[in-house]
């Protein structure tokens, strides 16, 4: 989930990112996280009555990042983090479009296996984990939509699997 504040009102929305981490491709447990990856949204703000001019009511936004975390407590199958990521992001709202720069705090929990697997039909090398997070930060999306947002939902984390 994720959400902004615009001139039109509010924008709730759903928003995907896809990366490589450092603690996604570990097969042992570790302490810090560094990951890259892509990211998007599509946040919708209620129809303006008022705008004859045009009808796209949406932001719509996606780039880049660049995360650097670090654990903040851990067992042998769970795990808390602390996180920031820098962005770079392109966007469309209300009809313009606009770039700019990001920046976003995360925490969040997960349940975690890691390891090594080798058999004849494969090798997969990393962690497995299902986790949930909040985040809030500050990006430039535009002169129409507010510079804070926050967010929250759940992280997926596939080790690198290898099948010939």
């Amino acid at each position: 989930a994720a959400g902004a504040n615009t001139i039109h009102g509010f924008a709730p929305g759903i928003g995907v990112a896809v990366g490589i981490h450092w603690a996604s491709l570990s097969p042992t447990p570790t302490d810090t996280d560094v990951g890259v990856g892509v990211f998007g949204a599509l946040l919708s703000t209620p129809k303006d009555q008022t705008m004859t001019t045009n009808d796209d009511n949406g932001v719509a936004y996606g780039g880049a990042y660049l995360e650097v975390g670090h654990t903040l407590s851990r067992g042998d199958w769970w795990r808390t983090w602390a996180s920031g990521r820098g962005e770079y992001i392109g966007t469309s709202a209300f009809g313009d479009t606009h770039t700019g720069f990001g920046v976003e705090g995360r925490l969040s929990a997960e349940l975690y296996e890691s390891g090594v697997g080798i058999e004849p039909r494969g090798v997969f090398l990393g962690t497995y984990a299902i986790g949930v997070y909040v985040e809030a930060g500050a990006r430039q999306l535009g002169p129409d939509v507010g510079a804070l947002n926050v967010g929250g939902g759940l992280t997926f984390r596939t080790p690198l699997v290898f099948a010939p």
